[in-house]
């Protein structure tokens, strides 16, 4: 591996609701993903039918650079197929924006379509965060949580009733029967996954210099996790966030919101006019990082103040009132494990990985 020093289960198998306006045109679509061209030369790809995680791709002069893969290398699969559809070009490149494995279980189908030479680029916490978590989460699905939660599905099924103990209408017995075809076709994949790890890794700031644009990749500090990639297209205006920036409450439990803060702000300054987020529609202004800065902002604040008055852990969740960013997608489930990640990072309970 190169290393250069220069310049969740549940939420992957539901679909994304709409979000922002993306950009009119359209210029494919699969059963798992939607392309939007949103611009020349790039495209974005929005998860459908239980795609969770969103994907993007460049066609440069010579090759294809494409951000993200996905949970499952079949979902890649007709991610490249798609591509295929856009341009013959060869990828070239792929860019994991973090190691959750909504974001880079797929690589392996990336080198198996176009062989050993593709270059694969993360951060360089990336690696390691891929070899244990990932690993770790892989066998604890196929051996626990699938199993569990597909059984869980089909006594529901069976019963005909709800967690309340309503009749299941016809409409959520679909929604029930979806995903746990989703949940079963997981469970069928994962002995076919090798987890397929970068092969070139930077540490705070790579510039891809191709004939047709520059493509800047970095890395503004800790955030949604600890290496988290930002892939800036300053000709055109356009950044690919990973889950830095999506539709709804962001997932935090591998954050750190004291951190994620400025590097949210660091986002936000750049010159964009569209965003290409993790999960979501294609974002055509600043409104939503705003919003999630907004919140971020507010998050650190109270939780200082609560560490500040000496309460504890519990205590600070109880007390502490956010509920004005309540209209945020999600914020009733992700805000309680918010307020905690915050207090064990400004208490320190959060370990720090070292400073470059």
């Amino acid at each position: 591996m190169r290393i250069l020093r220069w310049v969740p289960l549940l939420a992957a198998i539901f679909g994304v609701a709409a979000h922002a306006q993306a950009p009119a045109q359209v210029s494919a679509a699969s059963q798992s993903f939607e392309i939007v061209k949103v611009t020349d030369g790039v495209y974005a790809g929005i998860g459908l039918n239980g795609v969770f995680g969103n994907g993007a791709f460049i066609v440069n002069r010579d090759n294809v650079l494409v951000v993200d893969t996905q949970e499952r290398p079949s979902w890649a699969r007709d991610f490249i197929a798609d591509i295929r559809q856009v341009t013959p070009k060869p990828v070239h490149y792929v860019v994991n924006t973090h190691y959750h494995r909504d974001h880079s279980q797929g690589n392996q189908a990336y080198v198996e379509a176009f062989g050993p030479d593709v270059e694969i680029i993360a951060q360089e916490t990336v690696p390691e965060d891929m070899r244990t978590k990932d690993a770790d989460l892989l066998q604890q699905s196929l051996t626990t949580d699938l199993p569990t939660a597909i059984a869980q599905l089909e006594k529901t099924l069976a019963d005909g009733k709800d967690a309340q103990g309503a009749s299941l209408t016809d409409d959520a017995r679909a929604r029930i029967q979806h995903q746990l075809d989703l949940q079963k076709g997981y469970l069928a994949e994962i002995p076919q996954i090798h987890l397929t790890l970068p092969t070139l890794t930077y540490d705070r700031t790579l510039i891809l210099h191709t004939p047709d644009r520059d493509i800047c990749l970095y890395h503004f500090g800790l955030g949604h996790t600890r290496g988290d990639t930002v892939v800036y297209l300053p000709k055109e205006k356009i950044v690919i966030t990973g889950d830095l920036l999506t539709f709804n409450f962001p997932n935090m439990k591998d954050s750190y919101p004291v951190e994620l803060v400025s590097t949210l702000e660091s986002i936000d300054k750049l010159d964009w006019d569209h965003a290409i987020p993790g999960h979501g529609e294609v974002e055509d202004s600043h409104q939503q990082i705003q919003l999630l800065l907004s919140y971020m902002r507010d998050l650190v604040a109270a939780t200082r103040a609560a560490v500040a008055k000496g309460e504890t852990l519990d205590q600070a969740v109880q007390t502490i009132d956010l509920s004005r960013h309540s209209s945020i997608p999600g914020f009733a489930a992700g805000n309680p494990l918010a307020i905690a990640r915050a207090y064990n990072e400004i208490t320190g309970k959060t370990p720090m990985p070292p400073m470059p």
